[in-house]
């Protein structure tokens, strides 16, 4: 018993060199002395390769964070490290000292270091790690600078592939120090087998291919018919050019189907299509919004497709007005890429006709030379009305609810015009029609009976007395017309005080109706 109690309490040991950063396994001190050293082997050797770049001494890059601090503890756990050869702890020790002397160089011109990030085909930036004696940092496909990348004050960098990574191309990063290459390292790229040549072996073409398909899909099965978040129209296009050189036709059919069926789950995860609701007898377009490389639209009713036409960027509009006749139409609007291949579908929901009603209930008779709007009541579903006045209609106005008003002062001149108001929903769709009655144009008279004399100093107004239709009168003096007053029946009444001040003044006081007609002018005598 005393030998296993003391490989247990080393384990515990051991794991207390980290502190807070490694928890001891709930269940060690039931494990044998077996267990417990090989669990001791085993952090001290995740604690060596955790000082490189990709978890891999060979890189001969250290991680950007790796410190002394991180050096010196695994150190300590090689040290203590159970149940392991001295060969093996020797080979740990080799890669610490490998990782001691990377420390030693990091951050002085003399590191040329340099580490490469595993890619994929469709990855948008080749990312790694460079020591401070790399001062620039390209990007080489098949041997050739295509691209510079960016240095990060962390120790990494990135460099765009603006889609330079084609199947089958090596990628590569050059590190330079000023003009000169310093140190070179090729990428792992996924996703970049270049196909076979037809016929040379088709068991290995037809297993690329395979593989290369099942990658696509949800845990590596085409069944589940949900794509992983890493497929893309490269990884899709990486496949077919490995099934374009299989030979055998059932595998090659079989393989192609389950890749079209990647192509369609991926269009329709890039686009989005969004249909308003058709409705008969109003809308003359079926409409929406869209988002993606969509190029063109059709619109299929009752499986009978029709022509495909070109979109404006966001927007779906197709003339469906003869085309979708009765809401029990099935109709769908289908997606298309600029090479015509099916992005999505959306089915159109068609909504019935609505019957609107509405009346125009009344009219006030309509009096010219007084009235300035056509006035009355409507009810329903009224949203417009127009005048049409001897054959010619206006314009349509809209209408609040109850009321109708029409402006018609300078259209209805005569009481002999045929004037009629028409009222429509909001679709134009005429409800109503009803004639207006003009009254008679009504003769007014009036007459200025008598003014007294205005005397200068002492009245302030000029008064006097009419008969007739007198509604309004104003004060001419020199010329100069003041404004038009109300008058009270029967008498004349307007201020003058500041107005008249001389006797040589003329003053002439004008009668007028209630539509601004004259109707007398009398002289208004001045003294003193």
């Amino acid at each position: 018993m005393k030998t296993p109690m003391k490989k247990i309490v080393s384990f515990l040991t051991v794991t207390s060199i980290l502190g807070m950063g490694i928890v001891t396994p709930f269940n060690v001190l039931s494990e044998t002395p077996v267990q417990a050293a090989s669990a001791s082997s085993k952090m001290a050797s995740d604690a060596v390769v955790a000082l490189f770049a990709n978890n891999n001494p060979s890189t001969n890059v250290l991680k950007v964070t790796t410190d002394q601090q991180a050096i010196d503890s695994a150190q300590q756990l090689v040290n203590l490290a159970v149940g392991i050869t001295e060969d093996v702890r020797a080979n740990m020790q080799v890669a610490i000292d490998q990782a001691k002397d990377l420390l030693k160089i990091r951050n002085t011109p003399a590191d040329y270091s340099l580490f490469a990030d595993d890619a994929d085909i469709t990855s948008v930036a080749i990312t790694g790690i460079m020591g401070k004696g790399i001062t620039s940092v390209r990007l080489l496909i098949d041997g050739v600078a295509k691209a510079t990348g960016t240095l990060h004050p962390d120790g990494t960098y990135s460099i765009s592939t603006n889609d330079f990574i084609t199947q089958g191309s090596k990628v590569e990063v050059a590190g330079y120090n000023g003009t000169s290459e310093v140190s070179r390292k090729t990428v792992r790229v996924s996703n970049n087998e270049k196909p076979l040549v037809p016929g040379t072996n088709d068991t290995l073409a037809k297993k690329m291919a395979s593989d290369a398909i099942l990658n696509l899909f949800q845990n590596n099965n085409p069944s589940t018919n949900t794509l992983k978040p890493t497929t893309a129209q490269k990884t899709i296009d990486f496949a077919q050019n490995l099934i374009n050189v299989v030979i055998d036709p059932v595998v090659k059919a079989n393989m192609q189907k389950e890749l079209d069926n990647a192509q369609v789950l991926l269009n329709a995860a890039n686009i989005s299509l969004t249909v308003t609701p058709f409705k008969l007898g109003s809308d003359n377009y079926v409409t929406g919004q869209f988002s993606g490389d969509v190029a063109k639209i059709s619109l299929t009713v009752n499986n009978k497709e029709g022509v495909k036409v070109g979109v404006t960027p966001s927007v779906l509009k197709y003339y469906a007005k003869n085309v979708i006749l009765k809401d029990t139409d099935d109709v769908l609007l289908t997606a298309y890429d600029t090479k015509g291949t099916v992005l999505g579908t959306k089915k159109v929901t068609v909504e019935k006709q609505v019957v609107t009603t509405g009346s125009i209930d009344s009219i006030t008779p309509f009096k010219i030379g007084t009235d300035n709007y056509v006035t009355g009541k409507y009810s329903g579903d009224v949203a417009k009305i127009s005048l049409t006045v001897n054959g010619v209609e206006g314009t349509k106005v809209g209408v609040t609810p109850p009321d109708l008003k029409y402006y018609a002062k300078g259209v209805i001149l005569k009481d002999t015009d045929i004037v009629k108001l028409t009222a429509y929903d909001v679709t134009g769709k005429v409800l109503d029609t009803e004639t207006v009655t003009i009254a008679k144009q009504v003769v007014t008279s009036g007459f200025i009976t008598s003014i007294a004399p205005f005397k200068i100093g002492t009245d302030n107004y000029i008064t006097g007395q009419y008969t007739g239709d007198v509604a309004k009168i104003s004060l001419t003096v020199n010329g100069v017309e003041g404004v038009k007053v109300p008058v009270t029946p029967p008498a004349i009444k307007y201020y003058a005080k500041t107005v008249i001040l001389n006797t040589t003044d003329k003053a002439v006081l004008t009668a007028y109706d209630i539509t601004g007609k004259v109707l007398d002018t009398k002289i208004v005598s001045a003294t003193k």
